[in-house]
């Protein structure tokens, strides 16, 4: 679970006057739900994650992860950046498994832990590759095995299929969901997921709730209760069409919204 307690947030402008990218913010994220944040860049929701990660702090309120309020970055949450942050100097089996090499799991247990994620992502075969010798979405592929492999309870994931092409965004949309779905924390529970995204359709997708950000604060809240995987098709069902008019009604984009009915 993640909490928001009156979260804010604000920036300096070079004119002296400041930037709110949260404001008293409040919501709450159930265990195991898939939730994506969208809205316009400058919007605060790329803060709001960097905030549940610990890598910046809010300036008021606080953020709780399982009932501990986060103050600084911990092995319960893992991100997965827009740009690749995988180390270019380890080959690819030892950048899954190097969170776990960091907490002295055993070299063999470490190496099989990894390679059944490696699996699940379809990419055994290239273990011992360097990330040079990669694709993008594959590279994609091995940060998302990472993460999982690392067993963290909150995945966050800031943009992490942006500068992909459409059909391999697709592709990764059913690795992660069916890694979501199936990969478990060890109690049994599915791990709890805040995606942000620019993509109205990505989240329509994914999430079983879209939060939009607007000026610092979440203008809305929608839950999506379509059975999953969600194709294209799926997509332009009555349901899914209304959500995404719902969206861009709250993004501000009117002339859009008439278009997607």
């Amino acid at each position: 679970m993640i909490e928001f307690e009156n979260v804010g947030q604000s920036f300096p402008r070079p004119d002296g006057s400041r930037v709110v990218v949260a404001d008293n913010i409040n919501a709450v994220i159930e265990e195991g739900e898939f939730v994506c944040i969208i809205g316009p860049s400058g919007c605060g929701k790329t803060t709001l994650l960097h905030q549940v990660a610990g890598l910046n702090l809010p300036q008021t309120g606080e953020i709780r992860v399982h009932g501990r309020k986060v103050t600084a970055p911990g092995p319960d949450r893992g991100i997965v950046f827009q740009k690749d942050a995988v180390f270019p100097w380890m080959k690819v089996i030892d950048n899954v498994e190097y969170g776990l090499a960091c907490r002295n799991v055993p070299k063999g247990e470490r190496r099989r832990h990894a390679m059944a994620y490696l699996d699940a992502v379809n990419l055994a075969d290239v273990a011992d590759a360097w990330p040079k010798q990669l694709s993008g979405g594959m590279l994609k592929r091995v940060a998302i095995a990472t993460v999982f492999a690392n067993g963290a309870e909150v995945l966050l994931l800031d943009e992490p299929f942006g500068p992909l092409d459409y059909l391999t965004r697709r592709q990764l949309h059913r690795v992660l969901l069916d890694l979501w779905s199936n990969r478990t924390e060890p109690g049994g529970k599915r791990r709890t997921v805040l995606f942000v995204t620019h993509d109205i359709d990505e989240a329509l997708t994914l999430a079983d709730r879209v939060l939009v950000m607007d000026k610092g604060r979440i203008v809305k809240d929608m839950r999506l209760d379509q059975p999953r995987p969600r194709t294209d098709n799926d997509l332009a069902t009555p349901d899914l069409l209304e959500a995404k008019h719902v969206l861009l009604r709250h993004l501000g984009l009117e002339a859009l919204a008439g278009e997607a009915v």
